[in-house]
């Protein structure tokens, strides 16, 4: 019966030493440095974004263009897969003081979007 109550003493006095050294050990992430969007120029996100474009290793083969009007980016060039294209969109959402990505790339071997069928009346 000694046995119990000195395994729980134990269990709690490791417990304490263990949660005691992940409480100290804890560091604080740092925070993203604030960027003032007044003083970004539609040239410097053009270059913001085509510099993380290329940076990204599933784009690097593509070609893709970028152009930016007022904090809006627009993406245009063709890609092998959807995906590519998807992932252009997500880095370019990622670069600070983009407003809209405006993804217009072409998917390469893609079939066109055929026209949605309408509906005709039964004729009685």
């Amino acid at each position: 019966m000694k046995r119990i109550p000195v395994f729980l003493a134990v269990l709690l006095l490791t417990t304490s030493a263990v949660w005691a050294q992940n409480k100290s050990e804890r560091t604080s992430k740092p925070k993203p440095v604030a960027v003032d969007c007044s003083t970004v120029d539609d040239a410097k996100l053009t270059a913001a974004v085509k510099a993380r474009l290329g940076a990204a290793a599933s784009l690097k083969d593509l070609t893709i263009n970028v152009a930016t009007s007022s904090g809006v980016v627009t993406l245009t060039g063709t890609a092998m897969k959807p995906t590519q294209k998807g992932t252009a969109s997500r880095v370019a959402k990622g670069v600070k003081c983009a407003k809209k990505v405006d993804n217009q790339m072409t998917v390469e071997g893609a079939a066109p979007k055929k026209p949605a069928k309408t509906k005709t009346p039964n004729k009685m």
